[in-house]
């Protein structure tokens, strides 16, 4: 059967070609009886008598039936035409991540966006035993929309498989693989697809691929045997934080990896939240603090608080109990001067000329202090011998301070050097831990958000197409959902986390509620 554009296959007019690989061609057809516009795709014909690649083919209509995900291009129905089997899908119009590299290495954010969305289809399918086994750039179908379709599930093995590969052959593009695969290990799981997302997610966050090589050999051996450049050494603007979840994501032995496609979706959600709050600033540390890993990282925190502990304690020894006592009982100020030094000193000077005082002008600027001091009981002015008393007396300075008004501060010296001390042994308000964990949890949540908006997304589009809107209490219950993430993550960054987990609760319950209206 030769297939033209203008030609009909049964219900299926072919208005396109869309594409051609090793197995077959995709051609881009209109429903006669619907008019809707889907893509077919068919084993070319030479390959129809090859009985692996028929059966590749069938089992790729098979795990593309079995999948429903808003990420993975959804299969619409299968067909015999003239002895000829037909796959007819839903038609995904946009770019190739692959050919979108093609124009430089992409921005982080967008990265990881993309990534994440692959990760959720990922996730969806490996909870149905579907393994996809060729994950790469050029699976990943970028629409107008920015949303991601994986594509081309035709050597994904699902777990009712008995045999998948040919035998003495490994299949996949070569550049992607995981070590596992390229040994040839019958038996791949999860963490195989894992791997070859974090290749992909490190060419689009550097422009380069992790391994090179002038053959086949050379690359399958650095895949074997070798490690990455760190990505933040092509790129040293790249947040730590992602750069030490990319060479996670590519550990040669999978119990090293993340061990599911949602684990490697919260780190990066995680990675995101981190960075929203200082979204102007995405070069936020200099190389060297790059190159410092989470944990030293963690150790430098902890040594900045104990210097700035110990420079407090020195600070409170400098000053000494009598400042301290006056700095809490500040709104007296005449109570400071008499403490300080060179107001006691000259008053044993100043009682001598005290009956001349005409003929001594410095008498006036010594008594002054004194008048201020002895303001409030006016009635022993006048005295002379009281004041010469008073003098007398106040040549020491403790008995001075003490005797007008000052008997609450020195009473009051001992517990303002006791709440002095208390702080320091105080423990966070919140254990990193739970806040660690309020974290995780609020990836979780962002991650489930970020599908049913994909799914409003495509449920927008094709109400749009047939002239109807979205309902206005889905629309509401979203908006609700999304200012309680942003409120939780906020809350987050300000060490609040009853406030935090209120919030998730709340985005949980309007989640929950999505989740059940658009099953």
């Amino acid at each position: 059967m030769t297939i033209d554009i203008g030609s009909t296959v049964g219900d299926y007019e072919v208005i396109g070609v869309l594409g051609a690989g090793g197995m077959g061609k995709v051609f881009k057809v209109r429903n006669i009886i619907s008019d809707r516009i889907e893509a077919m795709k068919i084993l070319l014909p030479d390959l129809t008598h090859e009985p692996d690649l028929a059966d590749r083919f069938l089992r790729e209509i098979k795990v593309q039936a079995s999948l429903s995900h808003p990420n993975i291009a959804g299969l619409h129905t299968a067909l015999r035409f003239e002895n000829q089997l037909l796959m007819v899908m839903e038609l995904v119009e946009g770019i190739t991540l692959e050919e979108r590299l093609q124009h430089g290495k992409l921005p982080v954010a967008d990265a990881v966006s993309y990534i994440g969305q692959v990760l959720s289809a990922l996730g969806y399918a490996h909870q149905h035993g579907v393994v996809h086994r060729d994950i790469k750039p050029a699976n990943m179908m970028l629409t107008r929309n920015g949303v991601i379709k994986v594509m081309d599930f035709g050597i994904a093995k699902s777990s009712t498989d008995r045999k998948l590969t040919m035998t003495g052959t490994t299949m996949g593009s070569l550049y992607y693989m995981s070590p596992e695969q390229i040994r040839g290990v019958q038996v791949l799981d999860a963490r195989s697809d894992l791997y070859s997302v974090g290749v992909s997610l490190y060419e689009l966050v550097t422009g380069k691929r992790p391994f090179e090589g002038d053959s086949q050999f050379s690359i399958m051996s650095a895949h074997l045997d070798k490690d990455p450049a760190p990505p933040i050494s092509i790129d040293p603007s790249l947040p730590p934080a992602l750069n030490e979840i990319i060479l996670l994501s590519v550990q040669r032995e999978p119990e090293k990896r993340f061990q599911t496609a949602e684990a490697f979706g919260n780190a990066l959600a995680s990675v995101m939240t981190g960075a929203a709050p200082s979204p102007a600033k995405p070069v936020a540390a200099p190389t060297p603090a790059a190159a410092v890993p989470a944990k030293s990282r963690r150790g430098l925190w902890v040594a900045v608080g104990t210097l700035c502990a110990v420079a407090a304690l020195v600070a409170v020894i400098e000053l000494g109990p009598s400042r301290k006592a006056a700095a809490v009982n500040s709104p007296p100020p005449a109570v400071s001067a008499p403490v300080a030094a060179p107001d006691p000193v000259p008053v044993p000077v100043a009682a001598t000329p005290v009956e001349p005082a005409p003929s001594q002008p410095q008498a006036a600027p010594v008594e002054a202090p004194k008048q201020q001091v002895l303001a409030k009981p006016p009635a022993r002015v006048p005295e002379p011998k009281p004041v010469r008393s008073a003098t007398a007396t106040s040549s020491q300075p403790a008995p001075q301070v003490t005797t007008p008004s000052a008997p609450a501060p020195v009473v009051n010296q001992a517990p303002p050097a006791v709440r002095t001390q208390a702080p320091p042994p105080e423990a966070p308000p919140q254990p990193r831990a739970e806040l660690l964990k309020a974290r995780q949890s609020l990836a979780q949540l962002s991650s489930r958000a970020s599908g049913i908006h994909s799914t409003l997304q495509n449920l927008q589009r094709s109400q749009a197409a047939s002239g109807l809107g979205m309902r206005r209490d889905w629309l509401e219950t979203a908006n609700l959902m999304d200012s309680f993430l942003r409120g939780s993550n906020d809350a987050l960054n300000a060490g609040d986390l009853a406030a935090a987990q209120d919030l998730m609760t709340k985005a949980e319950i309007q989640i929950d509620k999505l989740d059940k209206a658009l099953r």
